[in-house]
C-alpha cells in the first residue's frame, strides 16, 4: 500500500501531529512526528490487505485538520453516572470501589445536553458500575420522561444475578437492553480481566434478564493471551440462547493508561480473523464496516442460525452497491435498535427490506427475531489516535463544556496515564488513571 497521510495525536501529549499509515511486513503501522516529543510508530492493523479492503467502506474521507471535539452524529450517548465500581481491572473509566456517584441533578443536566444536541437519541447509563446506584431505576424513568426511548445499562451483572426482582425493576422503569460484560467462560479469564471469579454470575444475570423480558447484549473485552481462544465459544453460546441474548459486541482492549509492548495489541481485523478461525461458517470479511463511522472503528455481521448448530452470515449476500444503498437508509438509532433486538428493529427491518426489494423468507419481522448481530468495536487509544476517525465517531459522552464529544477522545490518556484532553477542554472526570 502507498503511505496514507492523516492527522494523529502525539501519544505523549495528545497534541495534533502529522502522521501517515504505512505497510511494514504485511501489517499497517501509524507513524507520526510531534514537534516537541519526536517520532513514534505503532501497529494498528494486522493485515494490510484487509486494511485496503475495509477502506472501500465507511463515510467519505475528511480533509486533514485539527481535532474537533464536538461530536456531530453520535449513534449512542454514554452517560457516566458513577465513578464507583464493585470490580475490576480493565475499565475505560478508571473506576473502582469508593468512587463517587454523579449528583442526580448533574445526571439530568447531562441528559439535557444530549437532548439539546439533536434531540433524544439512544443513551447508555454507564460508569463505573451504574447498578451500585440505588436510584438507577429512577434515573431511567426520568430519562424516559424526557423523551429518551432507547436506554441501555452497561453492567457487570453482579446485582442482576444476586438481587431477586432487580431485573424486573429495571425493565419496568424503561430499560431497553442490558449491556452485559461477558469476557468468557473460564475462571482464569474472569480473574485476569476482572480480578474476580465470575463463573456462574453471568449465567444467573442472563436468566434474570430473560425472566424480566430484558434483551441482553454480550460485551466481550478481548485481551490477547487471555481470552481470544474463547471468542468462538461466546458466539456459539449466544446462538444457543437467542431467546435471551440479542447480540454480541467484541471490544479489543483499550490501552487507557496501560501501555505495554505492541505484542499485546489486538486490532479489529485480528478479532475478525480469530472469529473466522474458530467458527467454520464465518469468514473475516463477513464482518463489514458499519456505515455510520470510520471503516476502521466498527465491523459487524448478522448470523442466521441454520438449524444444525451453525449459522449463515447475511452480510455475505450484500454487494458493496447494496451496502451503500442500505447505509443511506439506516439511521444512527436504527443500528442500536437492531443490536438490542427491540420491536422497533423488527418494524425498521421490514421497511428496509421492502425499500431494497429484498425477499426475506418468512418476512423481515420474523428474521430479526432469529438473527444474531455480531459486532467488533475498535476503540482508539493514544497509540492509534487519528483525528479523522474521531470526527466520525458514533459513540459520544455528554459534557457541559462542549456538548457531545467522541468517546475515544474523552477516555484517551497519554502514555503516562494522564487524561490530557479532559484537562485541556475541562470535561471533568478523573485526570489520572489510578
Amino acid at each position: 500500500m502507498d503511505p496514507e497521510p492523516t492527522t494523529s495525536l502525539c501519544p505523549t501529549c495528545l497534541e495534533p501531529a502529522p502522521g501517515r499509515y504505512v505497510e511494514q511486513e504485511g501489517r499497517v503501522r501509524l507513524e507520526r512526528t510531534c514537534p516537541e516529543h519526536g517520532g513514534s510508530s505503532e501497529p494498528v492493523w494486522a493485515n494490510a490487505e484487509h486494511w485496503a479492503w475495509a477502506k472501500g467502506y465507511g463515510p467519505p474521507e475528511l480533509p486533514e485538520g485539527d481535532l474537533q471535539v464536538a461530536n456531530q452524529h453520535a449513534c449512542l450517548a454514554v452517560v457516566e453516572v458513577t465513578q464507583g465500581c464493585n470490580l475490576c481491572s480493565f475499565c475505560f473509566a478508571s473506576s473502582g470501589p469508593g468512587g463517587e456517584h454523579l449528583p442526580r441533578e448533574e445526571v439530568i443536566e447531562l441528559l439535557e445536553v444530549v437532548r439539546s444536541d439533536g434531540g433524544p437519541r439512544p443513551i447508555q447509563f454507564s460508569g463505573g458500575e451504574p447498578t451500585i446506584r440505588d436510584d438507577l431505576p429512577e434515573l431511567v424513568a426520568q430519562a424516559r420522561g424526557m423523551g429518551f426511548e432507547h436506554i441501555e445499562v452497561n453492567t457487570n451483572g453482579i446485582r442482576l444475578a444476586q438481587e431477586e426482582g432487580y431485573a424486573q425493576e429495571l425493565s419496568e422503569a424503561g430499560v431497553s437492553a442490558i449491556y452485559l460484560q461477558f469476557d468468557g467462560f473460564e475462571a482464569a479469564t474472569h480473574q485476569a480481566i476482572r480480578d474476580a471469579d465470575l463463573t456462574g454470575v453471568k449465567e444467573r444475570a442472563i436468566q434474570a434478564c430473560q425472566a424480566a423480558g430484558l434483551p441482553v447484549i454480550l460485551v466481550c473485552t478481548v485481551v490477547k493471551g487471555t481470552n481470544e481462544h474463547e471468542l468462538g465459544d461466546i458466539v456459539r453460546y449466544a446462538l444457543e440462547h437467542r431467546e435471551a441474548i440479542r447480540s454480541i459486541n467484541f471490544q479489543p482492549v483499550f490501552h487507557a493508561g496501560r501501555f505495554a509492548g505492541e505484542e499485546e495489541l489486538f486490532s479489529l481485523d485480528a478479532v475478525a480473523c480469530t472469529l473466522a478461525e474458530q467458527l467454520p461458517f464465518l469468514e473475516a470479511k463477513d464482518l463489514l464496516p458499519v456505515p455510520c463511522c470510520s471503516a476502521y472503528c466498527q465491523a459487524a455481521t448478522a448470523l442466521l442460525p441454520d438449524g444444525e448448530g451453525g449459522a449463515v452470515p447475511l452480510t455475505r449476500f450484500l454487494s458493496q452497491e447494496l451496502w451503500e444503498e442500505l447505509a443511506g437508509l439506516v439511521t444512527e438509532a436504527d443500528w442500536m435498535e437492531v443490536l438490542a433486538g427491540t420491536p422497533k428493529a423488527r418494524d425498521r427491518s421490514a421497511f428496509l427490506a421492502s425499500c431494497c426489494g429484498l425477499e426475506v423468507p418468512g418476512g423481515a419481522e420474523e428474521l430479526v427475531e432469529e438473527i444474531l448481530p455480531v459486532a467488533i468495536t475498535g476503540f482508539m487509544d493514544a497509540s492509534s489516535a487519528d483525528v479523522d476517525r474521531l470526527e466520525t465517531c458514533c459513540i459520544a459522552v455528554p459534557t457541559k463544556q462542549d456538548g457531545l464529544v467522541p468517546f475515544c477522545a474523552y477516555n484517551m490518556t497519554t502514555r503516562d496515564g494522564r487524561y490530557a484532553l479532559r484537562e485541556r477542554y475541562g470535561w471533568g472526570g478523573r485526570s489520572q488513571v489510578e
